[in-house]
């Protein structure tokens, strides 16, 4: 008589694997001599291992579905039925399966047969087996709620932190805590230099994970989940969990409150007017609407033509496609006719000296360490090379100690390196500000693509444009608050107009924030 197939099952869930009792080794003994003693050939032992049993959708219980469906099973042996799920209406369809396609359900710590009264005790147990996961569920739930109402953070740590115990903690709540690990200071250049407006998520993404920002496996880091960073207020020391938001959190900030609203205002700008990487960039993306639609200019490449123009998105089409060249430089226009105060560009002025001063005086202090840290070791280097002919190492030692110099001031001549490539985005950033407090047109006509935008961002909303011609410029929040404070003013005002209306080159500048 041929020998009847089975395989053994063995589960244990994150919570579960300090308990020797279930852990997966024992379960796998008991079951496999349960099948040898019964006369069965064992087919093999499917493990899930820290899996919860709240679903099914666990690889070990998804074969064993499929073998129970193809018939390549008799029977199936587990410790118990909390083994299989801790769910009431999963069990009932297993068990069902089961029985259609006569495979045999075996619990070593419990009895299971046909009977009416085994069946209902079979459901019974079930239904406090999801009782028990739902309590348990409810206990944690409770105790990660009171860890955040204490100002603990209570799950796993972001990325920049870790999470470690704290034995010397006076209550309990404050045993398991999180702290800055080796990516914490990473993390805070991430939000500096995104709130320097000189840098998108991708860049970042590439420039930080060269230096070693990466996700807690190791990977690099998706935009997405930068920007989801970028917006987590837990980098400033508060705790925001479960619709609970706990200002005073217990774990140190690695941002100051100054360059995560400088960040999020960032944000918002790029948000609004809509710049992603894509095939081709076009610098007024986001900024052009259409007034009768309500809809943004998209802008196209006519091969044909070897010219791209701008127009509006309504699929049905919209008035005329505007030469994006021509659409551009009446763009460039609008900022002949804006000019700072003499007072103002003063403020500015020395505002940016300060900044500048302070930023070199940082350079200077990084660079000088990094040359003490090079010295240094070139003077190992030195000592090494000497203790070699003099024979007190061996060239095995010599060649692994310059081996490891070497590779140490490698790194520090490209941190050398990176130091200099920031200080001279400084300068530049200071030189653009004054070119740009002197003669605005001028500043933006002679920036990068990437600058324009951020002009154009600084000083406007959006241009309605219709038939090919700007019929409204509405200005962003900043510059109608300046025009308000009398710090910027309009070389071309129209005494025609009052209130709070003004007039660009016969252009109505609406200061609302238009529909």
């Amino acid at each position: 008589m041929e020998k009847k197939v089975a395989v053994a099952y063995c589960r244990v869930s994150t919570e579960e694997q300090a308990n020797k009792g279930l852990s997966l080794d024992v379960q796998e003994e008991n079951c496999v001599r349960a099948i040898k003693e019964n006369n069965m050939c064992l087919l093999k032992v499917i493990r899930d291992e820290g899996k919860s049993a709240g679903s099914l959708k666990r690889s070990g219980m998804e074969e064993i579905m499929r073998l129970s469906i193809a018939k390549k099973i008799d029977a199936i042996y587990v410790i118990s039925s909390d083994r299989l799920t801790r769910n009431t209406a999963d069990h009932l369809l297993l068990r069902d399966m089961f029985r259609k396609n006569d495979v045999q359900l075996i619990y070593l710590n419990q009895p299971l047969d046909d009977s009416a009264i085994s069946r209902t005790m079979d459901t019974i147990l079930a239904s406090f087996n999801e009782f028990q996961r739902m309590a348990t569920s409810e206990k944690v739930k409770s105790t990660m709620k009171a860890k955040a109402e204490a100002g603990y953070f209570p799950t796993l740590a972001p990325i920049g932190y870790k999470n470690t115990q704290d034995k010397s903690a006076k209550e309990r709540l404050g045993v398991n805590i999180i702290t800055p690990d080796e990516m914490a200071p990473l993390v805070t250049e991430l939000f500096k230099l995104y709130a320097t407006g000189n840098f998108n998520v991708y860049d970042l993404g590439d420039l930080l994970y060269k230096k070693g920002l990466r996700t807690k496996r190791g990977e690099k880091i998706a935009p997405s989940r930068l920007y989801d960073m970028l917006k987590n207020r837990v980098y400033l020391g508060e705790i925001v969990w479960g619709g609970m938001h706990i200002k005073d959190g217990k774990h140190p900030p690695l941002i100051d409150e100054g360059t995560f609203s400088a960040v999020q205002s960032m944000l918002s700008s790029h948000s609004h007017h809509a710049c992603r990487r894509r095939k081709y960039s076009w610098l007024l993306n986001g900024f052009l609407f259409c007034p009768d639609h309500g809809r943004r200019f998209t802008a196209e490449w006519h091969l044909d033509k070897k010219l791209a123009y701008y127009h509006c998105s309504n699929k049905h089409g919209c008035g005329r496609y505007i030469e994006a060249s021509k659409m551009e430089e009446m763009v460039s226009d609008k900022f002949n006719d804006i000019q700072f105060t003499d007072e103002f560009i003063e403020i500015v002025t020395e505002k940016t000296k300060r900044i500048f001063y302070r930023s070199k005086k940082e350079y200077e202090r990084q660079r000088q360490g990094f040359i003490n840290r090079k010295t240094a070791l070139e003077a190992k280097r030195t000592s090494a090379e000497n203790k070699l002919f003099e024979n007190i190492i061996s060239d095995e030692d010599f060649s692994r100690i310059r081996k490891e110099i070497n590779k140490e001031i490698d790194i520090i001549e490209g941190s050398l390196s990176e130091l200099a490539e920031r200080y001279e985005i400084q300068v530049d950033i200071c030189q653009e500000i004054m070119q740009f407090m002197r003669d605005i047109r001028s500043a933006y006509e002679s920036a990068s693509p990437t600058l324009k935008r951020h002009y154009l961002a600084f000083f406007w909303e959006r241009f309605e444009v219709l038939d090919g011609v700007i019929i409204k410029s509405v200005p962003s929040l900043l510059v109608r608050e300046l025009l308000k404070e009398k710090q910027i003013y309009l070389k071309k005002e129209n005494p025609q107009l009052s209130g709070n209306s003004l007039m660009f080159s016969e252009v109505i500048l609406n200061s609302s924030l238009g529909a």
